[in-house]
């Protein structure tokens, strides 16, 4: 499919998800490429292996404007970034977002998964559309690991100067869940449902360096992680509690 890309994910020449739903070869690198560029395919935002009709043309390539898939959820968000805020310059937090932000996204790439929203402190990924996987439950536990190695090197540098090492807390729930365009005028590609909210709850529930899993999240990683540390979690939005286990790099 192409060339490795240094820090990132393969550099596909194809685009993997254009092949992965429809068996179509859209060429996004090389020079069969040069005029699909010219006609508006570009190299997607939430993927460098994906075209951007993916996304902006969802409902051309899928005949419906949402589609139900089994898929994995992933979000990772910076604790105590609020305080953090506070205690630090804005433009050397931006310079930190920046860097926690391309951490989780090579983390994500390289697992096939797609960095669907960047939302302030946090990162919402979606693995298994619109590339296929059939081991991306798994893909998703290693990305939330990964990201967390690479994120233990991330530090804040406060006003006065001094450095303050950052945490991450990650939440990964899997199961069926609605993707494609969201609203009328204002479109947006995203992924809704109680897969999409368990996830950001359990990533809200998650202690500084804990990779929290559902149960049906652990059942596919159990041979891997025997010995994985099971809590029951009372989540806001969420009516019964909910078994999870504790994951870390």
């Amino acid at each position: 499919m192409g060339q490795a890309s240094p820090g990132s994910a393969e550099a596909a020449t194809l685009c993997k998800g254009c092949w992965s739903q429809m068996r179509v070869p859209i060429p996004i690198r090389g020079i069969w490429a040069i005029p699909f560029k010219l006609a508006g395919v570009q190299i997607s935002r939430m993927n460098p292996n994906l075209c951007n009709l993916c996304e902006t043309k969802f409902t051309s390539v899928k005949k419906s404007s949402q589609v139900t898939v089994a898929a994995t959820i992933l979000f990772a968000d910076i604790r105590g970034y609020t305080s953090l805020t506070e205690a630090s310059e804005s433009e050397r937090m931006t310079s930190l977002l920046g860097d926690f932000y391309e951490h989780c996204s090579f983390a994500i790439w390289e697992r096939d998964g797609i960095v669907n929203k960047l939302i302030g402190d946090a990162v919402f990924a979606i693995f298994n559309f619109p590339i296929r996987r059939p081991d991306h439950v798994e893909q998703a536990v290693l990305g939330a690991l990964d990201l967390q190695r690479r994120c233990q090197s991330l530090k804040a540098t406060l006003s006065g100067g001094a450095e303050q090492a950052i945490s991450v807390g990650v939440g990964i729930h899997t199961g069926d869940v609605a993707i494609g365009e969201i609203g009328q005028r204002l479109k947006d590609f995203t992924a809704i449902g109680d897969v999409v909210n368990l996830a950001a709850r359990l990533q809200g529930a998650a202690q500084p360096g804990d990779v929290l899993v559902t149960e049906s999240v652990y059942a596919a990683v159990r041979r891997t992680f025997p010995s994985a540390e099971r809590d029951t979690y009372a989540l806001k939005g969420i009516n019964q509690p909910v078994a999870a286990y504790r994951l870390r790099a």
